[in-house]
C-alpha cells in the first residue's frame, strides 16, 4: 500500500510539473536581483532570457508595451525597474498566469545564476533553474542553458525545446557589453514616444 501511494505521489508530481502551464497562458519577467555589484548585468540578462524564451511557440511572453501601459495606469513611470513585488502587482491587475524572476549573484570567481518561475496569482513555485558560469563571458551560456531546462519544466515538450533552440549567445551576442549598448540603445528609443506625448 505505502508503495502503490508513493508511486501515485510521484505520477502526481511529474503530472503538475509538466503541466504548470498551458499554450494559452501568459508569463510576465520580472528585472534580475543583481547582487555581483557588476552594471554590466543589469538589464542584459533579462533582455537576453526574454530573447531565449521568445524561440519557444509553446511560451507567451508579456510585450513591453503592455508593461507600460500597465505602469501608467498604476501611476508609476513606464521605466520603472520591475522588482519582483511590482512584477506580481501588474500580474494580478491584467490577469497574468506566470512570474519568472532571476538573480545573479557572486561566488568567488563564479557566478550563480537562478530562474524561478511561479503562480503569479498563488504564489506557488512553478519550476526552479540554478546555474554556474566560471567567468562573466560564459554568463550568458550558462543562461541560455537554465533557460531551455525551465522551458521544459514549464510543460513545453522535449521535441520543441530542442527545434527551437538557438543558442543564446547566437540569438543575441556572446558580448555583455554590446548587449548592454544594444539594450540602452533600445530603452532610448522607447522611452522617446513616452516623453513626446506627455508635451502634447
Amino acid at each position: 500500500m505505502l508503495l502503490a501511494a508513493l508511486v501515485a505521489a510521484a505520477f502526481y508530481w511529474r503530472s503538475t510539473k509538466v503541466h504548470a502551464l498551458t499554450e494559452k497562458d501568459t508569463i510576465l519577467l520580472a528585472d534580475f536581483v543583481n547582487t555581483t555589484g557588476d552594471p554590466v548585468f543589469d538589464g542584459t540578462l533579462k533582455q537576453a532570457l526574454a530573447i531565449q524564451l521568445q524561440q519557444s511557440p509553446f511560451l507567451y511572453i508579456t510585450p513591453e508595451e503592455r508593461i507600460r501601459k500597465a505602469l501608467q495606469f498604476m501611476g508609476r513611470s513606464p521605466e520603472e525597474r520591475l522588482t519582483n513585488q511590482l512584477a506580481r502587482e501588474i500580474c494580478q491587475r491584467e490577469g497574468i498566469k506566470a512570474l519568472i524572476s532571476g538573480s545573479i549573484s557572486g561566488l568567488g570567481s563564479q557566478y550563480v545564476i537562478a530562474l524561478d518561475a511561479s503562480n503569479a496569482q498563488t504564489g506557488d513555485s512553478l519550476a526552479r533553474q540554478q546555474v554556474q558560469a566560471d567567468r562573466c563571458k560564459n554568463v550568458l551560456v550558462a543562461l541560455g542553458k537554465a533557460a531551455s531546462q525551465l522551458r521544459g519544466e514549464l510543460g513545453e515538450s522535449i521535441k520543441s525545446v530542442e527545434k527551437f533552440d538557438t543558442p543564446i549567445e547566437e540569438a543575441t551576442t556572446s558580448s555583455l557589453e554590446a548587449l548592454k549598448a544594444f539594450l540602452v540603445g533600445n530603452c532610448n528609443w522607447a522611452v522617446i514616444p513616452h516623453q513626446e506625448s506627455r508635451q502634447r
